[in-house]
């Protein structure tokens, strides 16, 4: 690849993955300062520069799409949850091989057919998330039966991207209990990505 095309690629990268915290930092920047959102765009600013970030990016396996040509920018719309605040969780992934690869999507309508644009993140989703609590326990989705929609493959094809959401409203497996306030760690992608939430009680 020429330099002209990977600066180009870079370009493009930059800007969708600046749609994509734009749009997770749209609600929590004003919860949590300034500094929050320097924290989120890798910018140093203060003494609070080094605060959990509200995105991640880094190569990842997705599916049949290899990390090392592969990357996910993860985000999050808040590290701090009041009572009836749900947790989204938004998710791109670039393919950034000079083929097409196979990923796994839920059909948009009856199986066979095309498949679905809009992924998700979650059980039956596209990627996958888990909400961890204390020693290590896993708080969601934990033991459930999950009834998914039929699935296949899509191809992300050289260059392109594919994006999605998946949320959590803090409630336990099987049951609309609330979780107790305290820390937990939301790991997405088999542990590829984590980030530390703190459920309050009031």
């Amino acid at each position: 690849m020429g330099r002209a095309v990977g600066g180009a690629w870079r370009a493009q990268w930059s800007t969708w993955a600046g749609a994509v915290l734009a749009v997770a930092l749209a609600g929590p920047v004003t919860a949590l300062g300034p500094d929050a959102a320097a924290g989120a765009s890798g910018t140093k600013g203060g003494a609070h520069a080094a605060a959990p970030k509200l995105a991640q990016l880094g190569h990842a396996t997705f599916w049949e799409c290899p990390s090392k040509t592969t990357q996910l920018l993860v985000a999050v719309n808040t590290l701090t949850l009041h009572p009836g605040t749900n947790l989204t969780i938004t998710f791109t992934v670039r393919n950034g091989a000079a083929t097409a690869c196979n990923y796994t999507a839920p059909y948009a309508g009856a199986a066979p057919g095309p498949t679905a644009t809009t992924l998700q993140a979650g059980p039956c989703g596209s990627v996958g998330f888990e909400i961890f609590g204390p020693h290590h326990t896993n708080v969601w989705p934990g033991a459930q039966v999950v009834n998914c929609p039929a699935l296949g493959f899509a191809q992300l094809p050289a260059n392109g991207t594919v994006s999605g959401s998946g949320t959590w409203n803090q409630t336990k497996p099987n049951s609309a209990a609330r979780v107790g306030a305290g820390s937990y760690t939301l790991v997405v992608e088999n542990r590829h990505f984590s980030f530390p939430l703190h459920v309050l009680a009031h």
